[in-house]
């Protein structure tokens, strides 16, 4: 573990403490609660000091493990609703085809009518999209220890 040049200069005393693995457990747990580091903690309390600024947010674990996955299952959709989008922009380009090529309007309005549902449909799932996007900032934040 390497430490900046700063703290270097500062800090060159080290003491260790004894402790049981429970009270080790209790220790870190109180200082991810509190979002500084055990050193902090304890020079605060045995100098009678004021704790410092929080220094790094707390993670949860389990909370940042389901914002993983949810993050892949969206990575997932995003790609799939890109190719259906592919597919919409390639009957608009038929229709305009058929247009020019002088076509049955019958068969014109038959492709444009599937063509409008497609799009539709493409539409929803980029609403559903969105709202799991939403969802997905509420869970880093709360894996991430802020306020949303």
């Amino acid at each position: 573990m390497t430490s900046r040049s700063s703290q270097k200069r500062k800090v060159t005393a080290r003491i260790a403490v004894n402790c049981t693995p429970a009270q080790k457990a209790a220790i870190m747990e109180k200082g991810d609660a509190t979002g500084l580091s055990p050193s902090a903690m304890c020079l605060a309390v045995l100098l009678d000091m004021p704790l410092p600024a929080r220094r790094r947010p707390s993670i949860n674990d389990r909370a940042m493990t389901a914002y993983l996955a949810a993050n892949a299952r969206l990575s997932d959709a995003v790609r799939a609703s890109l190719a259906e989008l592919g597919k919409v922009n390639s009957n608009v380009n038929q229709i305009a085809y058929m247009l020019n090529a002088n076509t049955a309007p019958e068969r014109i309005l038959n492709l444009i009518e599937t063509t409008l549902q497609e799009h539709r449909d493409a539409q929803a799932k980029h609403q559903d999209i969105l709202n799991d996007l939403h969802e997905l900032r509420t869970m880093a934040m709360d894996a991430l220890g802020y306020e949303h």
